[in-house]
């Protein structure tokens, strides 16, 4: 008996959303956004075009699933009971996921409706910002900040990197010690010192040093 096209794509069946999400991803990081079409994910998977109708309504819901691929990848540390440390290696934690697929990172700004996925990051993130002695308005004032400051930090991660002339650094000193000293720092101890101005900026101190200064206090 001759296997039917069915018999022979049985993983068709299990075509979904997620796993539609997943190839179109794996186009974006290996391909650029221009090789994202609704064709070629099909193809990819095995299907037909129309088939993947059935899970998105087109292209910009695709790049919504996409999307929820990569927040689903950041991983949300373990608390600690210090909101401000929290807040540290939570947006760490959301820079490595984007770090990952920098293809999407513009698509993350561009996007105009919320899913579960962003809606899971966003309540951690308010959460400890209210945990930390915010009103509402300071907590989402803050974490639009955070928020803005980590994609533009991550956009400019991954693109090339800066370069400047001998003649130019000659010209201003400015500039040179400027480099030179931007060179005295990791890349993650700058993402993490910029992260502090603003949690500096809302008012948000450590709490683990507190708890160490009453500790020695007691003693």
């Amino acid at each position: 008996m001759t296997a039917t096209k069915a018999d022979r794509r049985p993983w068709h069946r299990g075509l979904d959303r997620r796993a539609m999400a997943e190839a179109a991803l794996r186009i974006l990081d290996d391909e650029g956004l221009e090789a994202l079409t609704m064709r070629g994910v099909a193809s990819s998977v095995g299907v037909e075009a129309a088939s993947l109708y059935a899970h998105v309504s087109g292209k910009a819901d695709l790049i919504d699933a996409v999307l929820d691929v990569v927040l689903d990848g950041v991983m949300e540390p373990e608390p600690t009971g210090d909101p401000r440390a929290d807040l540290v290696a939570g947006f760490g934690a959301y820079r490595r996921a984007l770090l990952a697929h920098p293809v999407a990172v513009p698509l993350v700004a561009q996007r105009t409706s919320m899913s579960a996925p962003q809606v899971r990051l966003v309540e951690r993130s308010l959460e400890l910002l209210e945990a930390a002695g915010l009103s509402t308005r300071a907590a989402v004032d803050t974490h639009v900040t955070l928020i803005g400051f980590t994609l533009g930090f991550v956009i400019q991660e991954a693109g090339r990197p800066s370069s400047a002339s001998a003649a130019l650094l000659q010209a201003s000193p400015v500039l040179h010690r400027a480099l030179a000293t931007l060179g005295e720092r990791q890349v993650v101890d700058r993402f993490t010192v910029g992260l502090g101005f603003i949690l500096d900026g809302a008012g948000i101190k450590a709490r683990r040093s507190r708890q160490r200064r009453n500790a020695s206090d007691d003693a």
